[in-house]
């Protein structure tokens, strides 16, 4: 009978795959304007209310640059129009939407992107890590209880090894294309350099 240590192993590494792939999605170039519009505050009945709490802030599809949002209540419009102007960027309003015009972000901006990035990377790695470690602390804690053998806790070991690296090379890979993408092939070419100047 083949040992399940590994198996299992392998399977939470998939599953932590295919979750991180998700949360690739998530993260857009866009994300920079919107940390600057999301800072924005407005004072309501003399207490400081910030933007997402008085309206749905979103990104419009098809559209990068382009930020809108659903304000809750129209009597909020002026005062998020005010404040959103004020800090440099150009609106319109539509009824319940104000349309945000948003000029396409730094470099600067675009790596603090990339930081919170290589966060949820560091994130979904600990999950490899944590599979591969449960997997071997139950083939060793099986050997010293005499249910299999210590070969078969090596094999299992040395399997849930290749399996992380495989898994962490396409976390990497994964990763490396979405920075790519977030960055553009110019700030991409600047990125790959300082991070050498690192090393």
């Amino acid at each position: 009978m083949a040992e399940q240590y590994s198996i299992q192993a392998e399977t939470l590494m998939k599953a932590a795959v295919e979750d991180y792939v998700e949360v690739l999605k998530g993260v857009q170039a866009s994300n920079a304007n919107m940390a600057l519009i999301k800072a924005i505050r407005i004072t309501i009945s003399g207490k400081p209310r910030r933007l997402v709490d008085v309206g749905d802030l979103r990104t419009k599809e098809n559209d990068e640059n382009k930020l809108e949002v659903l304000v809750f209540n129209t009597d909020h419009i002026p005062d998020l129009v005010d404040e959103i102007n004020e800090s440099g960027f150009e609106t319109n309003v539509d009824g319940q939407f104000i349309h945000i015009d948003v000029p396409d972000p730094s470099y600067k901006q675009l790596m603090e992107v990339v930081d919170d990035l290589k966060r949820k990377k560091n994130s979904a790695q600990g999950r490899l890590t944590k599979a591969k470690s449960e997997a071997t602390t139950r083939a060793r804690t099986a050997v010293e209880n005499e249910f299999i053998e210590q070969g078969v806790a090596s094999q299992a070991s040395k399997k849930c090894d290749v399996f992380y690296d495989q898994y962490a090379g396409q976390m990497d890979e994964l990763t490396d294309a979405k920075i790519l993408e977030i960055l553009g092939d110019e700030f991409y070419k600047k990125y790959q350099d300082e991070e050498l100047e690192f090393q």
